[in-house]
């Protein structure tokens, strides 16, 4: 039996937690239990998967060893700065990360680490929103909003870290100054309230078709964030052939994208957390200067890396994701 042991209050962490159960499944493991890591209860024998942050597994660790006797892989990811992990928490378990840049990171500061695998996407369903044409697929989209730009994420919002690490403000300033550029307009799913662009949904609250279909249909997703434990909107966006641009910050080295300098790396204290990001903070004027280079791109070369970006999603396919997972 194997057990998945998630955060079902994280809307990513159940999202992913979902799609490794229907991985398992496709590579024939019949008993999947989903757990909440919040209502965890004895786990005797198998192999047992925690999706949580890193920090916060820190902050439970002793209730999963107490419950959990199968074997344990710790499939963690956080923005939270290396320096404050405490290496004792993770000798006694598998540890996968979910980037190559934590994996290099947490190995240099002494923290146990095994390797890394990436998060899934629902690859089916970006598979049948890539093959329909984007005209076609589009049209009701771009009759409801015209040509539109996109991002996707929700931050810290009663006390987020300075600057914000999600980079939702960046995107507001953007969007302030890119309308007056181009004809179009900007559009956001996530929990804050931005001036300049359109909320569509609060996170959680598209279908996943929608919601990769929103990313497909837009003429850039952006991705502001200045820090992540993994970052699943631009892989989604990926996925479904957008392009995306990003900064070139470690850990969007597996986003497919145009991407800009960031200018400085810092640790900064998040009051709501409890716990200091690392973050990769960038020039607001870097990230407008892409989008607009992005937008004013030819149509041929925009479709060449609409196709580039799609043909990198066979890393994230939830069967493979969950091989690689039952294999270290």
């Amino acid at each position: 039996m194997i057990a998945v042991i998630h955060d079902n209050l994280g809307y990513s962490f159940r999202k992913v937690a979902g799609l490794l159960a229907q991985g398992l499944g496709r590579v024939g493991y019949a008993a999947v239990s989903l757990i909440s890591i919040h209502g965890l209860y004895y786990v005797p024998s198998g192999l047992a998967i925690v999706i949580y942050d890193t920090k916060l597994y820190e902050r439970r660790h002793r209730l999963v060893r107490g419950a959990v006797r199968a074997k344990r892989v710790l499939w963690l990811d956080s923005p939270a700065s290396p320096s404050t992990l405490d290496p004792n928490v993770y000798a006694d378990s598998c540890h996968i990360t979910t980037l190559p840049y934590w994996y290099r990171e947490y190995a240099r500061h002494g923290i146990p680490v095994s390797g890394w695998i990436p998060r899934p996407v629902d690859y089916d369903v970006a598979v049948e929103v890539s093959k329909q044409p984007r005209e076609e697929l589009c049209r009701d989209l771009w009759a409801k909003y015209g040509r539109y730009i996109l991002t996707v994420g929700s931050d810290n919002v009663l006390m987020p870290s300075r600057p914000p690490r999600k980079g939702l403000d960046a995107y507001d300033l953007l969007c302030e100054e890119i309308r007056l550029k181009h004809d179009v307009r900007c559009l956001y799913a996530g929990n804050w309230s931005l001036r300049n662009a359109v909320k569509v949904s609060g996170l959680g609250g598209l279908s996943e078709r929608d919601l990769l279909k929103l990313m497909r249909c837009s003429e850039v997703f952006v991705w502001p964030s200045r820090g992540e434990g993994f970052g699943i909107p631009p892989i989604e966006a990926v996925s479904v052939g957008s392009i995306v641009v990003s900064s070139n910050a470690p850990f969007n080295e597996l986003v497919v994208g145009i991407k800009f300098d960031y200018t400085e790396e810092k640790d900064a204290w998040c009051p709501e957390v409890g716990f200091p990001f690392r973050l990769f903070d960038y020039d607001v004027r870097d990230l407008v200067d892409a989008v607009d280079y992005a937008l004013s791109l030819p149509e041929d070369d925009k479709e060449e890396l609409r196709i580039k970006a799609a043909s990198t999603r066979e890393l994230y396919r939830p069967d493979l994701v969950a091989l690689a997972l039952t294999q270290v």
